[in-house]
């Protein structure tokens, strides 16, 4: 029993050890605004010259309002300081299911809608999704159309993957 024990916490100890001693800088804080604007095409780094493990933030403007999408699935790729590559798949939701307890921001079909990327994209796509999951329209801007709750997810692309942003608002 004391055997055990004994190595049981041996073991412990080692593991803590080694995840202490990883160097791994990943965060689950939301990134910052002290990242610098680059052209499009180039190797996303933060200020402190760190790579941006994940897709830029997209903050929404609709007329005063500020609105906050949710990250839906993304591909995101970047190099390592040992020059190998680190490549990351997350899958979500349906964009229906990713909004379908947020309060829609109320407005209408003339409310001016802007789009502001962290860092810019090479191109984007706005795609309406109905509440069956099928994508109904595609722009290259928000188009306030229909009436109720409309949902939005903006497809965004850059040298280092692909990210996808989904909202909703509810348009009179």
């Amino acid at each position: 029993m004391n055997l055990k024990f004994s190595l049981f916490t041996l073991m412990l100890i080692l593991l803590l050890s080694m995840m202490g001693c990883s160097g791994n800088n990943v965060t689950n804080e939301k990134p910052g605004n002290d990242r610098p604007f680059v052209e499009s095409g180039e190797i996303l780094e933060d200020s402190s010259g760190e790579i941006i493990l994940e897709p830029p933030t997209l903050t929404i403007y609709v007329g005063e309002e500020t609105v906050w999408p949710t990250l839906g699935t993304y591909s995101w790729r970047f190099e390592n300081e040992d020059g190998t590559e680190t490549a990351v798949e997350s899958d979500s939701l349906a964009p229906s299911e990713l909004v379908k307890n947020n309060k829609p921001l109320q407005v209408t079909v003339d409310t001016k809608v802007e789009l502001n990327f962290e860092i810019q994209p090479d191109g984007y796509s706005v795609r309406i999704w109905d509440d069956d999951n099928h994508v109904i329209s595609a722009s290259d801007k928000v188009v306030l159309s229909g009436k109720g709750k409309i949902i939005y997810e903006v497809l965004a692309h850059w040298k280092q993957g692909t990210a996808v942003y989904v909202f909703s608002l509810n348009v009179e």
